[in-house]
């Protein structure tokens, strides 16, 4: 549903309120930057509209539309990013006023790279089918927009337009398509609940690693397993739950680790639906592990994302350690107020890619398994 394009030119186009701290709004646009990279593109201009409320039209206003229309002439931009989540018709009102500066000019919102970003690592099947399924929920009120538009052009009074036709078999063709992706992703939901009913069987318990996206999740499940999951430093490099086993020598016992999706702000509603199959690893866990990267700046805003998240797949309330890694990486580090602060999650400190403090986690694994 959305095609790529080699090596693509961004621009990134804000809203920003006068009262959001600056400081933040230059991480907010790090972060987007950073998912445009994940794509395979390079980012050649950004700007900002100070607004306390979106232009019902064209979101950021029609100047502020104008002045970006004249940037992608100059930049020869490929992709504009609205770092929002907006409405199908602003998306159609921005494409047709920059379609001047560049004929073939795609508008994305921040949603629109997300799935495109998943749709480019997707590469299990359930994978694929979950970015399919998100797509398509997120496609659709823009799809029945565009036949609503030729129903206006092609329909007059009293006659029913060819738009319309047109928009019924749009609506027709994704309800039947959402249909047979959710039987399809229905299937591999019934064999999982097999695997983690029988595993339960065995008494085997379940450890999970959640947390924000490139947080050092695949880091610390390679090195608590010896696994050899891809570890890179992009964003949403793991999209399947991966399992292995882990013996806590401790209390001589087996349990299973899994690795999953990372989490990000703002995460599209469509993905969480989507991909519960994949988070089933999660919502079914005896204990949750949430790695949070120590040498974050905005460590306390993304531990309260990953918790929002929680909250909203109803597993907040599961037995939970916060694991805070990267320890070679941060500065200044003041231990024992994260530990005061983040006392009811019995802190641990590590850093994943050396092994360092990874044993004192194994045992504190432990004694919260057994």
């Amino acid at each position: 549903m959305y095609s790529f394009i080699q090596n693509p030119r961004f621009m990134l186009v804000g809203l920003v309120s006068p009262i959001l701290d600056k400081e933040k709004m230059v991480a907010n646009f790090e972060e987007l930057e950073s998912l445009v990279l994940t794509y395979g593109g390079k980012v050649y201009a950004a700007t900002t509209q100070n607004s306390t409320r979106a232009d019902n039209a064209t979101y950021i206003g029609t100047g502020k539309a104008q002045e970006v229309a004249d940037t992608v002439l100059t930049e020869k931009i490929d992709i504009v990013v609205i770092n929002a989540t907006i409405k199908s018709g602003q998306i159609y009102t921005l494409k047709k006023i920059f379609e001047r500066s560049n004929p073939d000019i795609v508008v994305w919102d921040r949603t629109d790279l997300i799935l495109n970003i998943f749709s480019k690592h997707a590469k299990t099947a359930e994978a694929k089918l979950q970015i399919k399924l998100a797509m398509m929920r997120h496609m659709g009120p823009r799809i029945y927009g565009m036949g609503m538009e030729l129903s206006k052009q092609a329909g007059g009074i009293g006659t029913r337009g060819s738009g319309e036709t047109n928009t019924e078999i749009m609506r027709r063709h994704f309800r039947y398509e959402i249909r047979n992706v959710h039987k399809e992703l229905d299937k591999i939901t019934k064999t999982k609940e097999r695997q983690i009913t029988q595993r339960k069987s065995h008494g085997s318990p379940t450890v999970s690693i959640i947390g924000y996206t490139n947080a050092g999740k695949s880091s610390l499940f390679n090195n608590l397993t010896g696994g050899k999951n891809l570890v890179d430093n992009t964003l949403f490099v793991t999209l399947s739950s991966n399992v292995s086993k882990l013996y806590l020598p401790k209390i001589k016992k087996e349990v299973y680790l899994t690795d999953t999706i990372g989490f990000i702000q703002n995460l599209p509603h469509q993905l969480i639906e989507a991909f519960k199959s994949t988070l089933m690893e999660t919502t079914q866990a005896d204990l949750l592990l949430q790695v949070i990267d120590l040498s974050d700046p905005w460590i306390h805003d993304k531990i309260k994302v990953v918790e929002g998240i929680l909250r909203e797949l109803k597993v907040d309330t599961k037995r939970q350690l916060y694991v805070f890694n990267k320890m070679d990486k941060a500065k200044d580090l003041n231990q024992d107020d994260l530990s005061n602060w983040y006392s009811t999650y019995n802190p641990q400190f590590i850093c994943a890619k050396s092994g360092k403090g990874c044993d004192k986690l194994i045992e504190v694994i432990s004694e919260n398994i057994d």
